[in-house]
């Protein structure tokens, strides 16, 4: 009788052994589902975000070669991307920051745009530098504190030539509208282009 209560117990250990290690497994199986849930989710939002800032540089792009003679001359234009139009947009004179025989002008504007869960934001800064054409040329100053991002191997400087039109465009794709862009869950891609 005693030896049979020595194996009940030794059962009784056994049992919640197996047990444990049957939970351990269960919790980090749990764990590293809820991980690959929450990778898959923030690349779901990151691809978001990323096509907004695409497709703001289309946009972008298209405003600026169809209101070419409004945005180098510095005049007010009124954009429209996505079937949602940022109003009237009035350019900031960027005569601080040139140097040289011509004028430079920065257009800001944003959208919210998409539906349902897929609302999302785009913002658009856009530099419009025009150089007459006997002078010797522009330089736009503080390019790193006039675009966001703007990449630090590029220098601080851009220089277009005489009788050139130099455009940088930098846009800032989001995952949520634009009201919501400074909060918890925002994701923000971001596309820089010059010509």
């Amino acid at each position: 009788m005693y030896n049979s209560q020595q194996q009940a117990g030794f059962a009784l250990l056994i049992s919640m052994l197996v047990v444990g290690v049957v939970i351990s497994v269960g919790l980090s199986i749990l764990d590293l589902s809820i991980k690959q849930v929450r990778l898959s989710s923030d690349a779901r939002e990151s691809e978001l975000a990323f096509h907004a800032a695409n497709a703001g540089m289309e946009c972008a792009r298209y405003w600026r070669r169809d209101e070419a003679a409004l945005v180098e001359n510095g005049q007010a234009m009124t954009p429209s991307c996505f079937g949602v139009s940022a109003g009237a947009v009035t350019p900031s004179n960027l005569a601080a920051n040139v140097t040289g025989d011509g004028d430079a002008y920065k257009y800001e504007y944003d959208f919210t745009w998409g539906g349902g869960t897929e609302v999302r934001c785009t913002r658009v800064n856009m530099i419009v530098a025009s150089s007459t054409t006997n002078g010797a040329g522009i330089t736009i100053n503080g390019m790193d504190t006039l675009v966001a991002g703007y990449p630090a191997s590029s220098g601080t400087s851009r220089f277009c030539e005489a009788g050139s039109r130099c455009t940088t465009v930098s846009v800032q794709g989001y995952n949520l509208p634009c009201a919501n862009t400074g909060g918890i869950g925002a994701v923000q891609r971001e596309v820089l282009l010059e010509f």
